[in-house]
């Protein structure tokens, strides 16, 4: 009997070929991929069947140790070099003893998950999940694990890092908090403990804190002002900070230290008594301080940020932590603005302008793989790149590469077969590639040779991953930052003009610190409203409409008169305000109030106000009419209040003020373009 082995000859030698290309994608993946084996994980599933648990979730839930069993039943085959790197170990061996190496207590929630689409027969799962590094660092990933064999015996796991993206959804929320703080709270212990918060949440540290410069007789004494990530019993045995080596470029403002393992420094351990850190001090290994500089070049004191592992702190973090530094100096000075106001002292100052730089949000997809024989051919086609390119793999697998590139970018794919015949890898190429539907994406290529058994280049391997999102980010990110710079400016700049139109009014401290307290509450509580908040479309707003920016001035006055009425009520036309106009109109609305209820109908119990908004077609007119207070008589002299309503009225909205004073009650008509203060379409 003959046996035509060329047959069996040819399948073996098509088996090799493909595990060669298996294992070359494997290799150069730039994703971390893990084989592992769940065919022991399997038997205990059989196992927990065959004793009657139905509801596997409720079963692991009530036996969390059935749970760890499972996790340590998990064989870890093999790891790529992706991903010993990513999980920063010295060789491949130390990822392939246990997968609680790597878990966190969050972690195994996820892998419940998992073993729940195992249970249920399914063949994928995928989800996002928090691992860490061998050396402990924590990372943000996005994983897809993929069950083969019949027992699961062959389980590959590939894990996309996203904490860059989590990390710059923190410093969005964070540098949130910060506009929000400033913007709406005068409070200065507020103010200032939110901007150590979220500095020490953005600089990724263990503990941070901020000093705040008071010097004793001796000139050396600093006072701890707020902490951030340790409770104050971590500091409470130790003296303050003073002037060493270490400390003293940030307490006289010479500069920001950054240090990834400040104990190497050779600035450090130079002072006595310690000589370096006390003990029992926190571990401080990377290490990060910035001087807080007022406008006027004095120094307030210092952020200080430290991590117990050596290199946490980058030269991102460094430009994240100066911009919240700004922002901590704006609060100082901003307070310091306060205090003298309460003490008659007129402040000239400006506060230092600052804008937060925001980090890219930058959103990761899966890579697309794919491969090619050295004729540009492709042979193979991932799922990834299906979803990038918009082929499907039949479309794609034996049609030429071609089809992706643009034809003014035919050139780069001839350069690349060159290089890839020459046994050379391409890494990190950022080019244009070419959808199905025509559309042009940005990408960044990473290709590496495929060798056959005998060690000869046969082809290459793509991998393409999209990063059209991080550069419309980028983009985000300048216009944020401008939206941020213009806001603090302005509020800041009407702060002091407030202050300074003050002083010239008031006879006594107390009146002005008085006014300038109620006239910035005003202002405070009508930029609320401005904020932008996004609607059903995603977009945002920047406007407030004008019965609820005059119910938000007027709450301070409204209740019920002894007969039962509303004291203040207002009604009319309703329309939207600018963003531009709102500051303007608030004042003259907060000037009116204050007069009422000094002297006009809201001194009294008994009076009442009523506001109509009357739409005239190109103009507002808005009626204020008093009732029910004294008697008023005109009088020909014009206080702070009503010079500041004319200024505002005639200079920067071109209308007019009309007073009437009547036995009952004063009239007032306001009458204002409405294309002053109406946003445009």
């Amino acid at each position: 009997m003959l046996v035509d082995n060329s047959s069996a000859n040819a399948s073996e030698q098509s088996n090799r070929e493909s595990e060669a290309r298996f294992r070359e994608i494997f290799e150069n993946a730039g994703v971390a991929v893990w084989e592992q084996d769940f065919s022991a994980v399997c038997d205990l599933l059989d196992q927990l069947r065959s004793d009657g648990v139905e509801d596997l979730r409720a079963h692991l839930k009530a036996h969390p140790s059935r749970l760890d069993e499972a996790i340590a039943q998990v064989r870890i085959v093999d790891v790529n070099p992706f991903t010993v790197e990513l999980f920063e170990a010295t060789e491949k061996d130390e990822l392939l003893r246990s997968l609680s190496n790597v878990f966190l207590p969050e972690t195994t929630p996820i892998f419940l998950e998992e073993l729940m689409a195992l249970w249920q027969g399914q063949r994928r799962f995928g989800s996002e999940a928090v691992v860490q590094t061998l050396r402990g660092r924590r990372l943000d990933v996005v994983f897809t694990v993929t069950f083969e064999g019949a027992r699961c015996e062959r389980t590959y796991v590939s894990i996309l890092d996203i904490s860059q993206r989590k990390a710059a959804e923190r410093r969005l929320r964070a540098v949130d908090r910060i506009a929000k703080a400033i913007a709406s709270n005068l409070d200065l212990d507020h103010i200032v403990q939110t901007v150590t918060d979220a500095a020490t949440e953005l600089a990724g540290a263990k503990f941070g804190a901020f000093f705040y410069n008071l010097a004793d007789p001796d000139g050396e004494r600093y006072t701890l002002y707020t902490l951030s990530g340790v409770p104050r019993a971590a500091f409470e045995n130790f003296q303050l900070p003073r002037n060493t080596a270490v400390f003293e470029p940030t307490f006289r403002g010479l500069g920001i230290v950054r240090s990834d393992d400040i104990r190497t420094d050779p600035r450090y351990g130079q002072s006595a008594p310690h000589f370096g850190m006390p003990e029992g001090h926190l571990p401080v290994a990377s290490y990060l301080a910035v001087p807080v500089v007022s406008r006027s070049g004095d120094v307030h004191g210092g952020l200080f940020f430290g991590h117990d592992l050596p290199g946490v702190f980058t030269a991102e973090t460094e430009a994240t932590v100066t911009s919240i530094a700004a922002h901590a100096a704006i609060a100082i000075d901003n307070a310091h603005l306060l205090k003298a106001a309460e003490h008659e002292l007129a402040i000239r100052r400006a506060t230092e302008r600052a804008a937060q730089q925001l980090a890219a949000i930058v959103e990761s997809s899966e890579d697309a793989i794919l491969s090619i024989d050295l004729d540009g051919i492709i042979t193979s086609w991932n799922i990834g790149a299906e979803r990038l390119y918009g082929y499907t793999v039949e479309e794609a697998v034996g049609s030429p590469v071609t089809l992706l590139i643009p034809e003014e970018r035919l050139g780069e794919e001839l350069e690349i077969l060159s290089k890839v015949r020459a046994g050379q890898r391409v890494d990190h190429f950022e080019t244009f590639r070419q959808r199905k539907d025509g559309g042009l994406i940005p990408i960044s290529l990473r290709i590496s040779p495929i060798r056959d058994n005998a060690g000869e280049v046969i082809g290459a391997s793509k991998i393409a991953r999209d990063i059209s999102e991080r550069r419309q980010a980028e983009q985000q990110k300048d216009l944020l930052i401008q939206e941020m710079a213009h806001r603090v400016k302005n509020l800041f700049m009407v702060s002091s003009s407030v202050v300074s139109l003050s002083a010239k009014a008031a006879a006594s401290a107390e009146e002005l610190a008085s006014a300038v307290v109620a006239r910035l509450g005003s202002l405070a509580r009508a930029h609320v409203l401005t904020l932008p908040t996004p609607d059903r479309d995603g977009a945002s707003e920047g406007r407030a409409n004008l019965q609820a920016l005059l119910s938000t001035l007027l709450s301070p006055y409204d209740g019920e008169t002894p007969q039962g009425l509303r004291r203040v009520t207002a009604r009319g036309c309703d329309f939207g305000i600018s963003r531009a106009a709102i500051t303007g109109f608030s004042l003259v609305v907060h000037e009116f109030a204050t007069n009422a209820a000094k002297y006009g109908a809201l001194s009294t119990a008994t009076g009442s106000l009523d506001i109509e908004c009357i739409d005239r077609g190109e103009t507002l007119e808005l009626k204020w009419t008093e009732q029910g207070g004294p008697q008023v008589t005109q009088t020909e002299t014009e206080g702070f209040g009503t010079k500041l309503a004319k200024l505002t009225i005639e200079r920067q909205f071109g209308g007019e003020i009309l007073r009437q004073w009547h036995s009952e009650g004063l009239i007032i008509r306001l009458i204002v373009p409405k294309d002053r203060l109406q946003p445009p379409e």
